[in-house]
Order: C-alpha cells, then sequence, then structure tokens
C-alpha cells in the first residue's frame, strides 16, 4: 500500500503496464520512479528533489541523467522510455502498412493547468498542411470542450482516456501508426513518439497573426526555446524526416534499452 502511494505517477499512460509486458511479468507495483513524459525545461529544473534517494530514479535519456548526477543525486539509471519498448511488443509496420491520413494533436489540458486551443483555426491550418482523412486526439480533461467544429468537418475524434489508463499508451502508439502525418500545436511527448516512428512532422505554432493556442504557457515558451537552441530548425519544420528520428532515439533514449532481466531488477520484481 506504501508502495503504492508513493509512486502513484508510475503507471501513469501504462508506463509501468508496457514495462511488464515487455518482461513478461505481472503488473505490478514497482519499487522504483520513472520518469512518464517528456519533460519542460522547469521540470527539469524540479529534478533531484527527492526524500528518499535509495528508491532508484529510472529517467529516459542522457540529458536528463548527466543534469541529475550534476546534482549529487543517488541512483539514477537510464533506461530510454517505455514507448520504445512498446514497440518491440507492437508490429508497427503492419499497422504501418495500411497507413492513412493526418491525426492531429492539439496541446492538452492537464488537471493542473487549463489549455485553450483555437480549433477552427486548427482545422482551417491543418486541411491547408496536410491530406486527409483527419483525426484529432483529444485528451479526457478536453472531452468537455465544444468539438462540434472537428464533427461539422467529419473528422474522426479520438481519446485515449484518463492518464490513469494503463491502456492509454498502446491506444495512442496504434493511432499514430495508423497515420502517415502527425500535427502537433507544442512541444511535447507525443512529437517524439512520432518522430521515432517516422512519420511526416509538423509543427502549427503560434504566430504574429494567427492566435492558434489561446492560453498563456510561459513554460511552453520557455521549453521551445530550449529545444530550438538544442535542436536548430525543429520549430520551424526544416528538419528531415531521418533528422527527428535521430533526436527521437537521442531524447527517448533508444540507445539506453535495458534487457528484460535489468528492467525486473531495477524495478524490484525479482
Amino acid at each position: 500500500r506504501a508502495n503504492q502511494i508513493m509512486f502513484v505517477d508510475n503507471n501513469w499512460y501504462g508506463q509501468r503496464t508496457v514495462l511488464s509486458k515487455y518482461c513478461n511479468v505481472k503488473d505490478s507495483y514497482a519499487f522504483a520512479a520513472i520518469q512518464h513524459g517528456m519533460l519542460t525545461t522547469a521540470q527539469e529544473e524540479l529534478l533531484g528533489k527527492r526524500r528518499f534517494s535509495i528508491i532508484p530514479y529510472l529517467c529516459w535519456n542522457k540529458r536528463v541523467y548527466k543534469k541529475l548526477k550534476n546534482q549529487g543525486i543517488k541512483n539514477v539509471k537510464i533506461v530510454g522510455s517505455p514507448f520504445i519498448y512498446l514497440d518491440q511488443i507492437i508490429n508497427s509496420k503492419v499497422i504501418s502498412n495500411k497507413k492513412k491520413g493526418t491525426i492531429v494533436f492539439p496541446s492538452k489540458s492537464t488537471y493542473e493547468k487549463n489549455r485553450e486551443v483555437n480549433y477552427s483555426l486548427l482545422i482551417k491550418e491543418t486541411e491547408n498542411l496536410a491530406p486527409g482523412p483527419y483525426t484529432v486526439s483529444i485528451y479526457y480533461a478536453d472531452l468537455h470542450k465544444d468539438l462540434s467544429e472537428f464533427k461539422k468537418k467529419n473528422w474522426k475524434i479520438v481519446t485515449f482516456g484518463k492518464r490513469s489508463d494503463k491502456n492509454f499508451l498502446e491506444k495512442n502508439y496504434i493511432e499514430i501508426s495508423k497515420n502517415e502525418n502527425v500535427i502537433c500545436t507544442s512541444i511535447n511527448t507525443v512529437f517524439f513518439y512520432a518522430s521515432y516512428l517516422k512519420k511526416n512532422l509538423k509543427f502549427l505554432l503560434n504566430k504574429k497573426d494567427k492566435n492558434l493556442i489561446l492560453t498563456d504557457d510561459k513554460n511552453q515558451d520557455s521549453t521551445q526555446i530550449f529545444y530550438e537552441k538544442e535542436y536548430p530548425g525543429i520549430l520551424s519544420n526544416n528538419l528531415t524526416q531521418d533528422q527527428l528520428y535521430q533526436i527521437a532515439v537521442r531524447e527517448l533514449g533508444g540507445n539506453h534499452m535495458k534487457t528484460p532481466d535489468e528492467i525486473v531488477k531495477l524495478l524490484g520484481w525479482d
């Protein structure tokens, strides 16, 4: 019970469930803290504020690992994103052989912050940028919003459930795989997922004459500045599919995958 309380976010989006499937073991509480998404610059600054250093912290990539080590944090391991393990489990090529159309991921609200998107403008810009049929992914926290514009244009609306849904990541993976093009309105975790699957990626970001995102988000602004410095051209859609794939490998820790036996030990499942 204490383990469940301490690591309440370990299975957000089904991350731990994916690792249990990879290891072919029962999905149960794990004695480790698992990074469950791309970290914004603000979130990276909070890294290391841990009450119990005895607990392993499993991060995705070398940048986060180095940042924690430089802060003197012990017991940090790089394991990569559960998404890359899911890619080993699911045969994406079978899904991708039937791929067509475009899926859009508007900036999503969280339980802590509401984000408003100009859906009418998003539809217009998307249809000018990529071919249909069109799908929009609406996060659970945004399902109460007016989605009539998508329905009028015969867009397919998909949602993957609450962040506590253990099948969230798998449903996300399958929906991305089914589409040829992916559009995001902010730099987020799914952008790197889609890049890893070698989709045609495009950003639709706010411009002076096109107010797509209606909510101020200084955290997202600083994160976009960071990634543009890290990977020049990423925000302006000037990078090739292969370049984006290489970035995704780096960000998702594609070169740091562990064996099933190693994951079992790191999560205390042995």
